[in-house]
């Protein structure tokens, strides 16, 4: 937006540095190759994780057997969903450090051996048959019942079945637990490579536009455990190794760097002293800035050149935002870079994992539709609860994979089906700017009003490229309750793209996509519209014969009043948790709504002769 609007403003400021390709790393886990993501990869269905399924080992199921007839689930598959999201916490735990996933394996241990002495003390306080023993209130809550969303008492449960499958549970997590273990510092071959990169970043820094070295690095990991980990491995290496500073930010109150700084913002002035405005003051400068995704927004760290993501985070946008800390206007470098630590040089199995952990946020979905488990890729399902989230799925598959080999945008990126990151901004920004200029104009002009564009050579500016079709965008807006906006985003406007042929190319809920289409399709050379108002005119009798454009608006109103229902029955199933089965009357496709302007977009070569086109972001 910057570039395209602003650019004298760009030049003066410095511009934006150029991007490097990214790098792309995946080394070993262990250097003895004892230990690795592909193995657990391969193993991890397998692990029963019964610590978190009380509900298997019930005696009388007949409760959850009436839940799941009233509701399509029960508790079963609410346990089944935490152990896949618990065997996936997992693999990204060991993707990250392997000394977080022994820390995770820790911790599953402690809760294995506590629930096994917790059976054991039941039996005993159950054997005491003339001594009648009734725990307290919080006893019963804390001592003698399990599980997660529902309470269970042992006595309801198979205990001696439920602790044999304990049992072997936790002999498997004992021998991984122990083969993590022997990953000493000094086999991690994950930390080995980041070492690595540091010391080419320092020893060959590259010069920035002011020809001084820039040997600054900013290094990301999802996890707190993992960044303090690399600190307290990083920080005197590098210090004694280097002659850098390295420092640490996790949101929280463990901020430390090797300057003495905790404070957050004492961190951040010290890494990115001309980005953060700081006030001068003396002291060494941090070139190694270890930070959690507490940072990956909402910062100016553009003193830096370099993002290490450490670990892949699901959301491709993160690592957009990620990457923003220092891809930004006002920075002196000549370019910036990203480079990647993948967990496996094979895309398509880390992407086969990525979607089953990206399935939960359609578990919540899945409880109102029936949708049998999302984290299953095997399990049957209705395709059309289904198809939204394999849309979205696959919508990051492709950035992702796009990252490999290109720094994205996020306005370069596809838009997704509901990537809630992206927001309209940038075209609040045009329209605020706009409207100062041109209230009055704006205040009188009437309902219904058109303009009239061709389309050109453009293309869509979002989805697989393709020319832009004759057809129209609408702009209806709708009277009623507001307490129904929920679906629409513009409420109480709906836009809507229809093509000739009377198909609908974005609904209302595409509003970004409709929007964009709308900026490029009227960022025309103002001498052609002349000639485009004549075709339109020649094409409907000066107005007496709107049958085509009649039918072309009554389409976008049937699309807005099924998509509108649709939506609607969509979020009150989620909120109610119920399947309904009838849907309520609504009213006809044109009650309640009013058409407030629309945009031709005719089929049309440009005129002969006419000026080179010019940019009017403001139209």
């Amino acid at each position: 937006h910057v570039r395209r609007f602003y650019p004298e403003v760009t030049a003066a400021i410095g511009g934006f540095p150029e991007r490097a390709k990214p790098e792309n790393l995946h080394p070993a886990t262990d250097s003895e190759g004892e230990l690795s993501y592909d193995e657990l990869h391969d193993r991890i269905g397998n692990f029963r994780l019964a610590v978190y399924m009380p509900s298997q080992y019930l005696k009388d199921t007949s409760d959850l057997d009436a839940e799941k007839e009233r509701l399509r689930f029960d508790q079963r598959d609410r346990e089944r969903w935490l152990i896949g999201m618990m065997r996936v916490n997992l693999l990204k735990r060991l993707e990250s450090a392997v000394h977080s996933f022994t820390l995770t394996m820790d911790r599953i241990l402690d809760k294995m051996n506590d629930l096994d002495r917790r059976i054991e003390a039941w039996r005993e306080h159950g054997a005491r048959d003339e001594i009648e023993v009734l725990p307290d209130a919080d006893e019963e809550d804390e001592e003698f019942a399990v599980g997660r969303g529902r309470r269970y008492r042992f006595e309801e449960l198979d205990v001696d079945r439920w602790r044999e499958d304990l049992r072997g549970d936790r002999r498997v997590f004992e021998t991984l637990r122990r083969r993590a273990g022997r990953v000493t510092v000094e086999r991690d071959g994950k930390l080995a490579e980041l070492k690595r990169v540091l010391r080419r970043k320092v020893e060959t820094a590259p010069a920035d536009k002011d020809g001084c070295a820039n040997r600054k690095a900013l290094v990301f990991t999802t996890f707190a455990d993992t960044a303090r980990y690399l600190y307290g491995n990083l920080a005197e290496w590098a210090r004694r190794d280097l002659g850098v500073h390295v420092a640490l930010v996790t949101g929280g109150d463990g901020n430390r760097a090797s300057t003495g700084e905790t404070r957050f913002l004492d961190v951040l002035a010290r890494f990115a002293p001309r980005a953060q405005q700081s006030d001068g003051r003396a002291g060494a400068e941090i070139d190694v800035l270890i930070a959690t995704d507490c940072l990956s927004e909402g910062q100016n760290l553009q003193d830096c050149d370099l993002v290490v993501n450490y670990d892949i985070h699901w959301n491709p946008v993160r690592l957009m935002q990620r990457f923003g800390r220092i891809d930004r206007l006002g920075s002196r470098n000549r370019r910036v870079a990203m480079t990647n630590f993948w967990p496996t040089a094979d895309l398509d199995r880390y992407l086969d994992l990525k979607n089953r952990v990206e399935a939960r946020m359609a578990l919540a979905d899945a409880a109102a539709t029936g949708l049998d488990d999302p984290l299953n890729r095997d399990a049957p399902a209705e395709d059309e609860a289904r198809e939204p989230v394999q849309q979205e799925l696959a919508f990051r598959d492709r950035q992702l994979t796009r990252m490999r080999e290109e720094i994205l945008d996020v306005e370069e990126a596809e838009d997704g089906v509901a990537l809630n990151d992206l927001t309209l901004d940038d075209f609040l920004a045009d329209l605020l700017h706009y409207i100062q200029q041109n209230r009055a104009a704006l205040e009188a002009a009437p309902l219904g009003i058109q303009a009239v564009v061709d389309n050109g050579a453009r293309e869509a500016p979002a989805g697989p490229a393709e020319p832009v079709r004759p057809g129209a965008i609408f702009c209806l807006k709708r009277s009623g309750d507001p307490a129904a906006r929920t679906p629409n985003r513009l409420w109480p406007y709906f836009l809507v793209h229809v093509r000739d042929d009377g198909s609908v190319r974005y609904t209302f809920r595409q509003a970004r996509q409709c929007l964009a289409l709308f900026r490029a399709l009227a960022a025309g050379r103002p001498e052609a519209l002349a000639a485009l108002e004549d075709a339109f005119d020649r094409e409907t009798g000066h107005g007496r014969r709107m049958e085509k454009y009649d039918a072309l608006l009554d389409a976008a109103l049937r699309n807005v009043a099924g998509t509108f229902r649709n939506a609607e029955l969509a979020d009150l199933a989620r909120k109610r948790g119920a399947v309904l089965t009838e849907k309520p009357e609504r009213p006809g496709p044109a009650e309640g709504f009013t058409l407030v302007t629309w945009l031709v977009i005719l089929d049309k070569e440009r005129p002969a002769g006419a000026a080179p086109e010019r940019q009017w972001p403001n139209r």
